[in-house]
């Protein structure tokens, strides 16, 4: 017996014939007549300003299938001001300028996300890896100066006096971030988001910096699927036989706390039912302009004179308890390194944010309560009554004003022949 031989024999079939199967794979989209790139309209309002009509609404329905991934929020960003020299600088992604978001179905509730700007540049770009985030700048843009400098990041250029820019990106809502088409028939979708009216929780308040602008031309694009007459007429018929449709979905929860002035230490607790609550993120925030960064203003990089409310040295330490149980444990993690360790703990890849940005302007405190990392099934419930409680110490007396708990729970979106039901 040659050695090759001896090898097949005593290893199984050698991995190289692979290589030479050329049997073609198995059609598997049968099921599926077209694909159509669809774009819908505000059935309101348009044109948004921060001083005037803020709010408008789109809605989702028809006969086909929405491919959840594909869904793009775009939208035009107008500097209004018109002052010779006066540039719109923005000190987050387009997002920023939007607050309050609601993604609704036949009148429930599946997303409620009173600062949605926040909550997506920590959730929805620090926490991205270099190649997400280089990616996603390339899409969204900003005056085509989204430069890379010395920075390992992309960083946000400006919008000129009197000149626009068409920006797209994704929306971090649970029916949005799911891995089922959905049928829009019985699960129509209404999005509604509003502009921020504080323009400085957005944009740069220095030098020959303009806080006027407007959003147009909103529209929200997706992939639209026609299935199969015979395969769309039996997943009906199981929907009017009382069957269910089940699409996991991750549900975000926020409530802001007010923290006393001189505090050096502050606690709080929460309730909020959850079957499965996966983890608990604390962000933190100041008043005036900038107030969108995560810590104080004070810390923001490049701005003259501020004394950084953080350093390797002087860190907070912090702690969550639900019930009798604590996180981390058996002590509170209380150092820079493990508190960024606790970060990329939550997160699915190692995000594109060195300690120094960790530490000047995506400061975040997060404990994963998942028994199992990779299973968001194994998250704890908190429907028994126990109580969350955060304990934070070593404070610096007037960093912040505010802490934004933000819960992200494990959850189920029921459709049915009836409507769609939310299980938390």
């Amino acid at each position: 017996m040659s050695s090759l031989e001896s090898l097949i024999s005593t290893a199984g079939e050698a991995p190289i014939l692979d290589s030479l199967d050329f049997t073609l794979p198995p059609a598997s989209t049968a099921v599926v007549d077209r694909r159509q790139h669809v774009r819908a309209y505000p059935t309101s309002a348009s044109t948004l300003t921060p001083t005037g009509t803020r709010t408008c609404r789109i809605r989702l329905g028809g006969d086909d299938f929405i491919d959840p991934n594909s869904v793009r929020l775009m939208y035009t960003i107008n500097e209004t001001g018109g002052v010779s020299n006066s540039t719109l600088q923005p000190v987050a992604g387009p997002w920023g300028c939007f607050s309050q978001v609601y993604l609704r179905s036949n009148g429930v509730e599946l997303d409620n996300i009173p600062q949605y700007g926040r909550f997506h540049q920590q959730y929805g770009f620090n926490q991205l890896s270099m190649a997400d985030q280089f990616g996603e700048a390339a899409i969204t843009g900003m005056e085509g100066s989204w430069g890379n400098g010395n920075s390992n990041q992309p960083r946000m250029g400006t919008i000129a006096a009197g000149t626009s820019y068409t920006v797209m990106h994704r929306l971090y809502l649970s029916m949005f971030n799911q891995s089922k088409m959905l049928p829009t028939r019985y699960a129509p979708l209404e999005l509604e988001v509003s502009v921020n009216p504080v323009t400085t929780d957005w944009l740069g308040t220095g030098t020959n910096s303009s806080q006027a602008f407007s959003i147009s031309n909103i529209q929200l694009l997706y992939d639209a699927y026609a299935l199969d007459e015979a395969v769309q007429e039996s997943m009906y018929k199981s929907l009017m036989a009382s069957r269910v449709l089940s699409c996991p979905t991750l549900t975000i929860y926020q409530v802001v706390q007010s923290i006393p002035g001189g505090s050096s230490s502050f606690s709080f607790s929460a309730v909020r039912a959850f079957s499965r609550l996966s983890h608990v993120w604390l962000t933190f925030r100041n008043t005036g302009p900038r107030s969108s960064e995560f810590i104080s203003p004070t810390t923001v990089a490049n701005n003259a004179g501020a004394i950084p409310a953080l350093s390797d040295g002087y860190a907070p330490s912090a702690r969550l308890s639900i019930g009798p149980h604590y996180w981390p444990d058996p002590a509170p993690a209380a150092s820079i390194p493990e508190l960024f360790y606790q970060f990329q703990k939550c997160l699915p890849n190692v995000p594109n944010i060195t300690r120094d940005n960790y530490l000047q302007n995506a400061f975040t405190i997060a404990f994963d309560v998942r028994k199992v990392p990779s299973d968001p099934t194994s998250s704890i419930s908190t429907r028994s009554g126990d109580l969350l409680r955060v304990d934070l110490l070593n404070l610096s007396p007037n960093a912040c004003t505010e802490c934004w708990l933000t819960m992200f729970a494990f959850s189920v979106t029921c459709v049915r022949e009836s409507g769609v039901t939310l299980l938390t």
